[in-house]
């Protein structure tokens, strides 16, 4: 059996060192650097020149986590952007204002120092740049069916793509694609096309409809395609969950057929950890 040249954090052996590096190395894999959302006030601003004062909240940067407690008043100038910078060096995390830093070209990533923009200054103007995060971010179930499905015309599938098993409540962003094709463009046709979570269930949740239509005058027997896509911030429960596509055909004497069906369930929020 071999072991791996790295491993931590343990009581015992080579994986009992600790340090800033061995943190940072596993720490930045959990969460990309922002703003924590929802907790206390996001860091959220005002201007009254020359100063700006920021209300209570926390980022996180590139593994580390710091938050101000109470309301700061930081003096600005009127071109520049206010950062929260983690020192590796010295070991510390500050907020502070940068003078002609309006990028992330004018911002410091380096070996030494992390600096995160949060509030853009441009003369009397605050700009928000902060990224918000939540223990959520980045947490996404996908599928997709390439094949064909023909349905006839007045009818509805209901056709489940995804069975996602999620950890916990929240909000997740459902969306996805899929190829429609009419099969006689000299005819007439519509369709009535949308996403849905549990379908059936008590927790129900359903994407607005698209309705792709086509008019006749076309080549007869020649089809035709569109491709559809849609996308809905629904509330999900924690378990396993069933997403699919339900596809309904117009009236008329030709049905329909989907093809490469895809659907993503992307988590973007739950109740912040305390």
């Amino acid at each position: 059996m071999g072991n791996f040249d790295e491993f931590f954090p343990f009581d015992l052996g080579h994986g009992a060192t600790a340090n800033s590096a061995r943190w940072r190395k596993m720490a930045q894999l959990w969460m990309s650097d922002g703003v924590l959302a929802n907790y206390l006030n996001s860091l959220s601003a005002t201007i009254s020149a020359p100063n700006v004062t920021l209300t209570p909240g926390a980022v996180f940067i590139h593994g580390y986590y710091a938050e101000i407690q109470t309301a700061q008043t930081i003096p600005v100038l009127t071109n520049g952007t206010i950062v929260a910078k983690v020192d590796y060096t010295n070991e510390l995390c500050s907020i502070y204002y940068k003078d002609g830093a309006t990028d992330y070209s004018g911002y410091e990533q380096s070996a030494n120092n992390w600096e995160i923009p949060l509030w853009l200054v441009s003369g009397t103007t605050l700009t928000d740049l902060r990224v918000m995060i939540n223990p959520s971010a980045g947490l996404a179930w996908w599928a997709s069916v390439v094949g064909s499905t023909a349905i006839s015309a007045s009818q509805s599938a209901q056709i489940n793509i995804l069975t996602p098993r999620l950890p916990y409540a929240g909000s997740a962003l459902l969306r996805g694609e899929l190829l429609l094709t009419y099969p006689d463009a000299s005819q007439a046709q519509s369709a009535i096309c949308q996403l849905t979570y549990q379908w059936g269930l008590g927790d129900q949740q359903v994407t607005p409809t698209v309705t792709p239509t086509r008019t006749s005058g076309g080549p007869a027997g020649i089809p035709s395609a569109v491709v559809v896509a849609i996308s809905a911030i629904i509330p999900v429960t924690q378990g396993k969950k069933t997403v699919s596509w339900r596809i309904t055909s117009g009236t008329g004497a030709a049905g329909i057929s989907v093809s490469t069906l895809t659907a993503t369930l992307t988590m973007v929020n739950r109740p912040v950890a305390v």
